[in-house]
């Protein structure tokens, strides 16, 4: 048996809070790389490089607020902007405000050129906000996504 090389590998963060508006399914932006060996991360999405088809491992951590009552607040990993692989967490918090840490592991096999990005939905009352928190030093990086690939195909 052959070892390989877990790349590509990505890590990125939030620098500022990001609002989602209630019943939106909104893209998580995340505009901070900690690292991307193959360049493989732009614009929010994960492309898997052509030269890497493979099994990939995905992890997503969002810390999540709001002021109103949170009925409930669905997290996503979607493969092609449209196909939600990962097994979804959804909260339901109603008669409650404050703040959850939503979190997603998930296992998927890619080929050339899918993608893979990280979507939210929440139902807040009174038309209300929820606010996915900014990673920085004092925040011990509240909201990420990263990935590597485990093995070639």
């Amino acid at each position: 048996m052959v070892a390989t090389i877990n790349t590509p590998a990505f890590a990125v963060t939030k620098s500022a809070d990001q609002t989602i508006n209630d019943s939106t399914r909104t893209t998580v932006t995340f505009d901070v790389e900690d690292f991307d060996t193959d360049s493989a991360f732009a614009s929010n999405v994960f492309t898997c490089p052509s030269s890497k088809p493979g099994i990939y491992l995905f992890q997503a951590e969002l810390f999540v607020q709001s002021s109103d009552d949170i009925a409930t607040c669905q997290l996503d990993l979607l493969k092609n902007d449209t196909t939600n692989v990962a097994g979804t967490e959804i909260y339901d918090t109603s008669g409650t405000s404050g703040s959850y840490m939503a979190r997603i592991s998930h296992v998927e096999k890619l080929a050339a050129g899918e993608t893979m990005e990280i979507k939210i939905f929440s139902d807040i009352t009174s038309n209300g906000t929820l606010n996915v928190n900014q990673s920085n030093q004092n925040s011990d990086n509240r909201t990420r996504f990263h990935g590597f690939r485990l093995a070639g195909l």
